[in-house]
């Protein structure tokens, strides 16, 4: 082989033959500078036509140069089935280098282009703070594209505002406690909808779009198109105070002055479930958009955690010594929904680790009374109230002392009512006494937006394809959870159900007149079923046991009385002029229950002849 290759010398190549250079052969090296090895011609002209096994590369190197390879999790090799094992270890590994590589996405465009995650940059050794840097100072360095979205909307005489952005942050939709309500396009300046109410409103929230709204009226909830026409009344939400809209799952939850936590479903119409709180009226409401769970704070100074699946909460935390006025949970992808804000009456706001509930992260007190809080996208903390807003960033680093300030946006004699970062951008809403004002916050959004989820430029065409998409994939409430990571894994305490514990389970599952039918003791007197009267009557069966002497008492059955409990529920049902399904059910069960008593007392008495032979089965 040595000498096949020496006889054939180097493979040509564009670069050497579009020099004039001579030709090495295969017998010489070319000797470098700087005491460096020689180049062997012919190692080198094999290299383009050759590629490196899998097997060699630096992510499946033993000698741990490289990273890691991707496993699938432990607990899915407790899998009998050979199949679904595969089809679940293909799919963890997936998740897992999907994530990988959307970190290193994220990690790369944060800090290999821009150098940091963004923000105001100023030299504190000369004594400079970004708190002191004001609005109009923000304006005259951004670009001319970024300066017209800092703007205000006065209104005069229309009460205090509430704000709210769709998912891509788009659109916008304002509403008074005076009755003023407004949605529009706030990038393009174009307005969707302008109506007046003439009533009290508390809240205002988009649904899935920005094609229905919200409303949380004096009385009850209302839901308008984008047109502003009137479509549902929702009965069922009375006196509301508070709305969340959960887009995963299409519920909109709401909780008004008597305590009820009330999930309804958009998509079908459907009341979900109403849990009463004991609390009395929340003052504060806020939704985990990791985990789909409802935060309550409340006036006794407690915050509680709630879900459609559970009547009670799932953490009660005495957050403050006075009512709970503002909760934020912070959606970056670097907190995951664990870190929660909360705002009391007392003048304190506090960071809690929702992996840790029993102690809180940081917490400080501030000057002026709080009435609302917000997180951005990139974790950053909007804290309103008198006289201004405040914001703050890296709440989770150095919590040993009092948090400085990133920026300070005054207000003077006005109160905020309202906070929202605008998504994917550095804008704050703030809503106020006299209006709106829309304000930059460098380094608030986040950079990065998936399309199938949230998209900036979304056209007609795609916002129809992700409706239909999104009620075709929506999530059930009963996989609403405090611990996300609970959802997809395999029971470390006990492998998979084996076939009789699967048997067992659906025996168990079975009514009462099924079990005795499938164990064969339906027909048999005295084994309580249907033939033997319905549930009030009780048979008893007593054998004196003797010396080849036995005697058998007397059945002793207990007559239904008048107020029975099948009585009672067939005379209240029988009061409505209605045709009601689970009555009919109802009378039908009672009905074939006495047409089995009357056929078993015939048979006793020997006016029914029963057969016992083999043409029994056609009886």
């Amino acid at each position: 082989m040595d000498a096949l290759l020496a006889a054939a010398g180097p493979l040509p190549s564009k670069s050497k033959q579009s020099s004039r250079k001579p030709p090495v052969s295969s017998h010489q090296t070319v000797p470098r500078g700087n005491g460096k090895a020689p180049i062997d011609p012919s190692t080198h002209s094999i290299l383009p036509s050759t590629r490196l096994p899998s097997s060699f590369h630096a992510s499946t190197l033993p000698s741990g140069s490289g990273t890691a390879p991707i496993r699938p999790d432990a607990s899915i090799a407790r899998i009998g089935d050979k199949k679904l094992r595969a089809k679940i270890s293909r799919l963890d590994v997936g998740n897992k280098r999907a994530r990988q590589e959307r970190e290193d996405v994220n990690e790369w465009l944060n800090k290999a282009v821009s150098g940091g995650n963004g923000g105001i940059e100023v030299d504190e050794e000369e004594g400079e703070r970004t708190w002191r840097v004001r609005q109009k100072d923000i304006v005259q360095e951004v670009g001319v594209g970024a300066r017209g979205k800092k703007f205000d909307l006065k209104m005069q005489d229309m009460g205090t505002y509430k704000v709210d952005y769709t998912r891509n942050g788009r659109h916008l939709a304002i509403a008074s406690s005076k009755g003023h309500i407004a949605t529009f396009d706030w990038q393009a300046g174009k307005l969707h909808s302008e109506i007046q109410l003439k009533e009290s409103i508390r809240d205002i929230k988009f649904l899935h779009s920005e094609a229905f709204y919200a409303v949380a009226q004096k009385k009850y909830v209302f839901i308008y198109d984008q047109d502003g026409v009137e479509l549902h009344k929702l009965k069922q939400h009375i006196d509301p105070t508070h709305m969340e809209f959960l887009p995963y799952h299409y519920l909109l939850t709401t909780v008004g002055h008597a305590g009820y936590l009330k999930y309804h479903d958009t998509s079908t119409g459907v009341m979900l479930t109403q849990i009463p709180t004991h609390l009395g009226s929340p003052h504060s409401m806020a939704q985990n958009p990791h985990s789909a769970i409802i935060h309550l704070g409340h006036s006794n100074g407690t915050m509680t955690l709630w879900s459609p699946n559970m009547t009670t909460p799932h953490v009660k935390l005495l957050a403050h010594r006075g009512p709970v006025n503002g909760i934020a949970v912070d959606p970056s992808e670097t907190s995951a929904g664990r870190y929660v804000a909360t705002s009391g009456m007392d003048g304190t706001v506090k960071i809690w680790d929702g992996r840790m509930w029993g102690k809180e992260v940081r917490g400080w007190k501030v000057r002026n009374q709080i009435t609302t809080l917000g997180y951005s996208g990139m974790g950053m903390l909007s804290v309103g109230g008198k006289s201004g807003v405040t914001i703050y960033r890296d709440l989770q680093k150095d919590t040993h002392h009092t948090p400085t300030p990133y920026l300070t946006l005054p207000m003077p004699s006005l109160t905020t009512s309202s906070t929202r970062f605008c998504p994917f951008d550095d804008i704050l809403c703030v809503g106020h006494e006299r209006g709106i004002s829309s304000l930059l916050v460098p380094g608030a959004g986040e950079a990065n937006f998936d399309s199938a989820e949230a998209d900036v430029f979304e056209t007609y065409s795609r916002r129809r394809e992700r409706e239909v998409r999104g009620v075709l994939e929506k999530i059930r409430p009963e996989l609403i959870t405090l611990d996300t990571d609970f959802l997809g894994h395999v029971n470390e305490g006990r492998g998979g159900e084996t076939f009789e514990e699967r048997e067992a389970r659906s025996f168990r599952q079975l009514g009462r007149l099924e079990r005795l039918r499938a164990t064969g003791k339906a027909d048999e007197p005295g084994q309580g079923g249907p033939e033997d009267g319905d549930e009030d009557q009780v048979v008893g069966d007593d054998v004196n046991a003797g010396e080849g002497v036995g005697k058998k008492e007397k059945e002793k059955r207990k007559m239904k009385g008048r107020n029975g409990s099948t009585k009672r529920y067939l005379r209240k049902k029988a009061k409505k002029n209605i045709v009601d399904n689970s009555l009919l059910a109802m009378q039908a069960k009672v009905a074939a229950q006495r047409k089995a008593e009357d056929t078993r007392r015939k048979v006793q008495s020997g006016e029914i002849v029963k057969e016992t032979g083999a043409l029994a089965r056609f009886g």
